[in-house]
């Protein structure tokens, strides 16, 4: 059917009624103005001016109707995500935490794991936290010991090795673990489930019209799911038509290939029931009933056992296979074991008819009978609103829109106007123009959402001029501007624009416009008058831009504002920015204590996904990069090296006088690659800290060769995993002193317990808060501080066991040998230096 479209009568909502406005106004007029406007008449020339005006406010009303993502739509149509919103997939997804989440990620990047069995250890000899045993379920249909040779450069030389395909499974399913594991947690080298078979004895009958080698195949299918059933990786439009929710879908780790369902985690079952199987196998489509259901060859014929190393195999095949018969027809009378699984429909049997390479064959395949001929390709996300571009800062004077008697639209006075006349026009234009500028100002404010609500702070309120400023200029005017700053201040939040175009005959409106009335060359006085007004146009600095930029930003009240927007999308993402506020007290960035909250907050969200995704997480210490101590040698760095960092630093983050958020976003931006370096704990608190911002201060004044490793090789601190340092060491030397119970260790150096020369204001309870509220309960901490000769040897036995712990390329192996003794070295001299804390 055809839509038909109609126009309804209802009332207009206020903001686009014309005649709602107009008469609101006119009332308020009535009630103000105590007699002395009595003409209300169209006639009157104020009431022409209101007429102008509503139309105008109905224009902005109408604009403000537009939908959000109308309003965040560009010139190209693309909607402006970038630093406004974080996607569902983005941000409802979190790194693995729990058992579930680590086995959904270890099949999505192995492609040869169907699914994983992960088993706490309760009584391990490392006396670690959290262990876990972790066993894997290959694919069946691979071969697990074809041999794979492997090329690799062991000590400078090519080597050539072979190793089986579930060697190197294992192995890389042993870097993903590793690659994921959150604080205080190891994993053990996994290992493969081992087949435990058995035969089936029973009396399957099947309906007639029904193929026997598909009911054997969906069989086989039901059984192995419903004992370890393989992971389904499938798209978000089909788990939203089976009912799931994105909260549930998006709840675990992002993957590529696909989302798994909850009901698809079923666990390891390692105890099977006869009755269990009859149920199974009954449930089939096509199968008419199963009995006598026993195990072969099990001590106990109704129920089999597996360990947790193990899986149980059904052999359907072989035992529906195993009968004789005459191929005419069995007894009924009930199988024996050795009989194993008699096959009939309609009283005759069917084991004779099985063909077994067609039966194994369509059992390999890599989905069941009922998923064959699915798509490949799936989609992951939700699609992204689509919306359309509005020109919303584009702005059409009032002045135009005049009866041609006032003379202030775009024909002006005429050529024989009086001096009287020109003066008349010019006043009711300087009076209308303070309209047209609070009106295109608000335009720009609406066209300029998304800068408003970004999470990175703006770098100028006049964006339309300031594209106009640089469009005009070469590269090399671009890198070398005459003027400092041009049209720029920090993260304003009110926004405007010139009326150079918008305002027909502005010029001789403008303050100073004739400053740029001069030439070095003889000109015509129309060529000056024309040159002069390009010139004062270009010029940010000119009375009328930089005073409406003054007017328009109150730094005081700009950074409060800013700052209550930066605490709406903080809660928005659910961040408190009371504890945020508490956490980053101080005055490291900018001197002022409001400006670097803004400043602090803005790099917190931008960083939010990443660091909202990988919040529990810890590095990865077979993959994370080595560490370099050559700079610690000596207690101060090379002279010539220092004074070139100084210099580097003495510049700080200022630019023409303007805090530099675009090279301050730059520096503390926190990459995917960062967090296999570090844990999440150490960059958010990194960044939370402004830590980088301290030792900037510090080394300004002070060549500390140890103050420069920590922050550009530890992002300021140590962080050490006292269950990585207990497994180093190894069960044969225990770690018993109690100092070590703690899951956690950080050292720092001394000048951060708040010495003169260098304070930080309440560092240790603003570090105690801020662990408070970051840590999982069961993960304890302690910390202490450490300075000169002691820190270089905590540096130095830090980075060997650091380096250590990681994959030898070298060696091809795991750890490197001298590990233990790194890592009790380690040990004697953390315990050294600070016997109060033991």
């Amino acid at each position: 059917m055809e839509k038909l479209n109609h126009i309804e009568d209802i009332t207009l909502p206020i903001e686009v009624n014309f005649e709602a406005l107009k008469a609101e106004a006119l009332a308020h007029i009535q009630r103000n103005n105590d007699n002395t406007w009595t003409n209300l008449n169209p006639s009157d020339p104020g009431v022409t001016i209101l007429d102008q005006l509503c139309y105008a406010f109905t224009e902005l009303g109408y604009c403000n109707n537009f939908p959000v993502k109308d309003i965040l739509t560009n010139k190209e149509g693309k909607l402006a995500i970038k630093n406004q919103f974080y996607l569902p997939e983005d941000i409802l997804t979190t790194s693995p935490i729990t058992l579930d989440d680590i086995r959904k990620y270890v099949v999505d990047k192995v492609k040869e794991v169907i699914n994983v069995q992960i088993t706490p250890v309760k009584n391990n000899s490392y006396v670690v936290n959290s262990l876990y045993e972790v066993a894997v379920l290959i694919n069946p249909t691979l071969d697990k010991k074809k041999e794979i040779e492997i090329t690799e450069i062991k000590n400078g030389k090519e080597e050539n090795y072979v190793k089986t395909s579930q060697e190197l499974i294992l192995q890389n399913t042993f870097f993903i673990l590793n690659s994921c594991r959150n604080l205080g947690e190891l994993f053990l080298y996994p290992t493969s489930l081992v087949d435990k078979k058995y035969l089936v004895s029973g009396e399957l009958e099947i309906e007639n019209g029904f193929d026997l080698t598909s009911i054997l195949v969906e069989i086989n299918h039901a059984i192995n799911t419903y004992v370890f059933p393989k992971l389904i990786q499938t798209g978000y439009k089909e788990l939203i038509k089976e009912g799931e929710t994105t909260d549930a879908i998006f709840n675990g780790p992002k993957l590529k290939n696909g989302w798994i369902a909850k009901a698809n985690m079923q666990p390891k079952h390692n105890k099977i029931k006869a009755y269990e199987i009859t149920e199974v196998i009954q449930s089939i489509k096509g199968v008419a009933s199963i009995t006598n259901v026993s195990f072969d060859k099990a001590k106990n014929p109704y129920e089999v056992v597996s360990s947790e190393e193990e899986i149980l195999v059904f052999d359907f095949i072989t035992s529906a296979t195993s009968i004789e018969t005459d191929g005419v027809q069995v007894s009924r009378k009930g199988p024996s074991l050795s009989n194993g699984l008699q096959v009939f429909r309609k009283g005759r049997t069917l084991n004779n008819s099985i063909h077994t390479s067609i039966v194994k064959e369509l059992s390999d395949l890599e989905q069941p009978t009922g998923q064959i001929g699915r798509v490949a390709a799936i989609k992951m996300f939700p699609d992204v609103p689509q919306g359309k571009y509005r020109d919303i800062s584009s702005y059409y004077s009032i002045q135009n829109t005049f009866p041609e008697a006032y003379t202030v639209g775009s024909e002006g006075v005429n050529a024989n106007a009086t001096d009287f006349q020109i003066a008349q026009s010019r006043q009711l234009k300087g009076y209308l123009t303070l309209f047209d500028q609070v009106l295109t100002n608000q335009f720009m404010q609406l066209a300029n959402l998304d800068g408003l609500f970004s999470f990175a702070n703006s770098v100028t309120g006049d964006s339309s001029d300031t594209k106009q400023f640089y469009s005009l200029q070469t590269a090399y005017e671009k890198k070398h501007t005459k003027y400092p700053a041009p049209y720029q201040c920090f993260s304003p939040t009110y926004y405007y624009q010139s009326l150079y175009k918008e305002v027909p005959h502005i010029r001789p409106l403008l303050r100073n416009f004739e400053k740029h009335q001069f030439s070095y060359n003889i000109q015509s006085s129309q060529a000056s008058i024309n040159s002069s007004w390009t010139d004062y146009k270009g010029d940010p600095y000119n009375s009328y831009i930089w005073g409406l930029m003054s007017f328009m930003e109150d730094e005081e009240v700009n950074l409060e504002r800013r700052n209550d927007i930066l605490d709406h999308l903080l809660a928005r993402h659910g961040e408190s920015p009371m504890v945020i506020d508490t956490i980053i007290e101080g005055f490291v960035y900018s001197g002022n204590s409001q400006k670097d909250k803004v400043i602090i907050k803005s790099l917190y969200l931008q960083n939010l996904g990443l660091l909202s995704y990988y919040r529990t997480k810890a590095y990865n210490f077979i993959g994370a990069s080595p560490l370099e101590i050559n700079s610690i040698s000596q207690a101060e760095l090379p002279e010539e090296k220092y004074e070139k960092l100084r210099k580097k630093l003495v510049q700080g983050n200022q630019k023409d006088f303007i805090f530099d958020t675009l090279k301050i976003n730059k520096e503390q931006k926190i990459e995917v690659s960062d967090f296999t370096n570090y844990s999440a704990l150490e960059l958010k608190l990194n960044l939370l800290f402004a830590l980088n911002a301290y030792y900037q201060d510090y080394l300004i004044d002070y060549n500390n060769a140890y103050a420069y490793w920590l922050i550009t090789q530890r992002k300021g601190f140590l962080c050490i995993e006292t269950d990585l340092l207990k497994k180093s060491v190894g069960y044969e030397q225990p770690i018993i002193d109690p100092f070590f119970n703690n899951t956690l260790i950080f050292i720092f150096p001394k000048f951060f317990e708040g010495k003169e020369d260098f304070k930080i204001s309440d560092f240790n309870n603003r570090l105690t808060y801020f662990l408070e509220s970051e840590l999982p309960v069961q993960v304890s901490w302690d910390k202490f501080y450490a300075e000169g000769k002691s820190l270089k040897e905590i540096i130095i036995a830090y980075s060997t066991w650091y380096n250590n712990l990681r994959f030898n390329q070298e060696q091809g192996t795991l750890n490197s040998n001298g590990l233990a003794e790194s890592a009790q070295n380690l040990i004697e001299k953390i315990v050294k230096p600070n016997p109060s804390n033991l």
